[in-house]
């Protein structure tokens, strides 16, 4: 007799999230960035701008029998309501929490520095120049980001991460002269990088970047990620790089 009895939640991520049904939902960057980095064993990780907590409980699923501590911050409390029913549906809680704090406030706030091992950081990267702009008001707070307020998620990053601990990112390709100068002006000095693309036929639509806080010269340009064949299937690669991928495995 077939078991009828339904998959865990962890089992199906990403699907079955709770995110907004109007406002910003979280896409393949998200994922991406949630299998770029391994962390150490007793990681205290940092999230910034969580959302739905995705990047976080993504990190979590694809380092088992490791004790991360991530704690997820963003300052939409619609953001932070999904994030927290996400962590309780995927039965996560005693690893993973979700705080309302913009990232503005981090330096401020009773949050200790220097107290994190890793931040993960998938800042809002389109120009506001450019493009129409969204009527939802938290989808063009999450796509939209001037220089300045990119300086403050560095800010922020720089702030909560240890010496010489890592800092991951994910960004937009055509937007990384901006990235870098924004790392730098915090001593988040980038040791690694990939290039994301589409296709092997379009340019790289996203980077995913490893700084060290306090590090030291010396860029390694990784091989570049195809996510997906000419017929829409996800490459093999894509796939061994993040299997959560799977879930939307054509486009």
């Amino acid at each position: 007799m077939l078991n009828s009895q339904p998959a865990h939640p962890q089992f199906l991520f990403p699907r079955g999230l709770s995110q907004p049904e109007q406002g910003f939902r979280f896409s393949t960057d998200s994922l991406l960035l949630s299998t770029f980095i391994t962390p150490g064993n007793s990681s205290k990780v940092a999230d910034l701008g969580c959302g739905c907590a995705v990047i976080g409980l993504g990190l979590i699923l694809a380092n088992p029998g490791k004790k991360i501590q991530v704690l997820g911050l963003d300052k939409s409390p619609e953001m932070i309501r999904h994030a927290r029913i996400n962590i309780a549906r995927l039965g996560l809680d005693d690893c993973c929490s979700a705080l309302e704090k913009d990232v503005s406030e981090v330096v401020k706030s009773d949050l200790y520095p220097e107290s994190f091992d890793l931040v993960l950081l998938n800042p809002p990267y389109r120009d506001p120049g450019s493009g129409r702009m969204p009527a939802d008001e938290s989808r063009k707070a999450a796509s939209f980001c001037t220089a300045n307020e990119l300086g403050l998620f560095f800010e922020a990053a720089g702030y909560l991460l240890k010496r010489k601990s890592r800092l991951g990112v994910v960004f937009a390709g055509e937007q990384l002269d901006m990235l870098l100068s924004s790392m730098g002006q915090k001593r988040l000095i980038p040791k690694r990088m990939i290039p994301v693309y589409g296709t092997i036929k379009k340019r790289a639509s996203l980077v995913l970047v490893e700084a060290i806080k306090d590090g030291g010269a010396g860029l390694k340009i990784l091989p570049p990620l195809v996510l997906y064949n000419q017929d829409n299937t996800l490459t093999d690669r894509a796939l061994e790089f993040c299997p959560f991928l799977g879930c939307n495995s054509r486009r």
